[in-house]
């Protein structure tokens, strides 16, 4: 014959379950989410800055836009080596973010040459 287990007991197991679940989560985040396995997001992928990028570009013309593109490389490559890339493929990544800038103003100039039909 089988004695009733009391409602206490239930409660219990099942608090200790769930105590050992969410260690067992915190550990596997810890892991997963440690130093070496966490890569930024990569600049030429971030639209809001290519677009400000961009739109800054646009408005200055010869020296003042060398000179500006010039600081921003400058600032991103020190952000990217900061965030533990390698010189080289820091470098890398800021050509493709600048490629990116290009392409945005190039779809802006695409797209203010492009003429609005109506009806």
């Amino acid at each position: 014959m089988s004695v009733p287990l009391s409602f206490r007991f239930h409660l219990g197991g099942y608090a200790s379950a769930c105590s050992a679940m969410v260690d067992s989560l915190r550990q596997f985040m810890v892991w997963k989410m440690s130093p070496e396995k966490v890569r930024a997001f990569p600049i030429d992928r971030q639209v809001f800055l290519v677009r400000e990028v961009a739109v800054k570009l646009g408005n200055l013309h010869g020296e003042p836009a060398t000179s500006f593109w010039r600081a921003k490389a400058s600032e991103l490559l020190d952000l990217v080596v900061g965030s533990g890339r390698d010189r080289t493929a820091a470098s890398d990544e800021v050509r493709r973010f600048f490629l990116a800038v290009q392409r945005e103003m190039s779809a802006g100039a695409n797209a203010e040459s492009t003429p609005i039909l109506s009806a």
